[in-house]
């Protein structure tokens, strides 16, 4: 019997994006290191930063966002900065990365750069520019400029809207959901989660559809929608399966906690809270790690442990200021921390709480509509 041909780096690496799909982390990247040290000894360049790209998106599923943003910025450096249009996903991920570990002005840079090049050809690709365009305004708004934020998605929807494609269009869905909930506009956020769902859902891909039903749970909770919320953090699980992260399943534990405390069930969102605080700790989502952590003070606060209330209110309200553009959540930490302090007789604590708060108020945005 002829012995077994020893994988290229190449093989290795179209094996080891398939692990990653699968979720097998460690064999993936046991591959992928291996397969980036054949390919820079046969000075493959292209293999090269197919291998960095693929171990910067285990780094992302592992919730190291700076050895993420490493291995992306690597890939630039390897491929000579790509072409935009045909390394689409490097940017989004390269440029999220940025935003969630809080630089949000290389984020903007990035998108800018890249749809500023794609603007100047004629033959760009209208879906394209959208994507650029949604991607900015998630950049824009992560950084708090909300206004900016909102421009650059209405500069998305004046584009060729026939020419989207129902991923594409789910993805503005999303966009627009976010922004709205993270500016306080419930309801209209919420027309947009339904919206978001009902194409997920009929694409088939569960996963997309996962994703849109967890957003959506987080707007019902904000919006006291506790049964509705309940019924779409159901479908959220049951979309994911077996495929969730550590990360993936510390954000809908989060919301799990959530809808426990609204549910009327301290003792279980405590658990549901740490549970979640265990899964985010080591991750680099400080937005979800402070509401997780305002859960756990809150839960605490409904059972009269004060001293670990107070302590849970701080890491909620510390955590949350990390998380640039989450204006409404910290403000809502201020919100409930000032109405504890207020009943330990705390007046200027609270009141100082309260103003804090209210400087966090949301603005007001222009309903941004996508033509069906």
């Amino acid at each position: 019997m002829p012995p077994l041909e020893t994988p290229t780096p190449a093989e290795r690496v179209d094996g080891a994006l398939v692990q990653i799909g699968l979720e097998r982390l460690d064999e993936a990247e046991e591959e992928l290191l291996v397969a980036l040290r054949g390919a820079e000894a046969a000075h493959d360049n292209g293999t090269v930063a197919r291998a960095q790209e693929g171990l910067g998106s285990i780094s992302v599923r592992r919730g190291k966002t700076a050895a993420a943003i490493e291995w992306f910025e690597r890939v630039l450096e390897t491929a000579g900065r790509p072409d935009p249009a045909d390394q689409i996903e490097l940017y989004r991920a390269l440029g999220q990365a940025y935003s969630e570990s809080g630089r949000s002005g290389p984020a903007i840079a990035l998108f800018e750069e890249a749809l500023a090049e794609l603007e100047g050809r004629p033959d760009a690709d209208p879906a394209t520019l959208v994507l650029y365009s949604i991607y900015l305004s998630h950049a824009y708004g992560d950084a708090g400029d909300y206004g900016r934020a909102a421009a650059a998605l209405a500069d998305a929807l004046r584009r060729d809207v026939e020419d989207i494609d129902r991923r594409v269009r789910a993805f503005a869905y999303h966009a627009l959901a976010r922004l709205y909930c993270t500016t306080g506009h419930t309801a209209q956020a919420l027309v947009y989660a339904d919206k978001q769902v009902a194409l997920t859902e009929a694409s088939g891909n569960d996963w997309h559809a996962a994703n849109a039903h967890l957003v959506r749970a987080h707007i019902l909770l904000d919006d006291a929608q506790t049964d509705a919320a309940r019924e779409a953090l159901q479908a959220t699980r049951r979309l994911y399966g077996t495929r969730m992260s550590g990360l993936d399943e510390g954000w809908v534990v989060v919301e799990e906690a959530r809808l426990a405390l609204q549910a009327g069930d301290p003792d279980g969102a405590i658990e549901q809270a740490r549970l979640a605080i265990e899964l985010l700790g080591t991750q680099s989502a400080p937005g979800e790690l402070g509401d997780a952590y305002l859960v756990l003070a809150r839960g605490y606060d409904e059972l009269g442990l004060t001293d670990r209330a107070e302590t849970a209110y701080a890491a909620a309200i510390d955590a949350l200021q990390k998380q640039n553009g989450w204006h409404c959540e910290l403000g809502r930490a201020y919100r409930w921390y000032g109405k504890f302090l207020r009943r330990a007789g705390r007046a200027e604590a609270a009141l100082d709480a309260f103003e804090r708060a209210a400087d966090l108020a949301p603005s007001n945005l222009a309903v941004l509509e996508l033509p069906d």
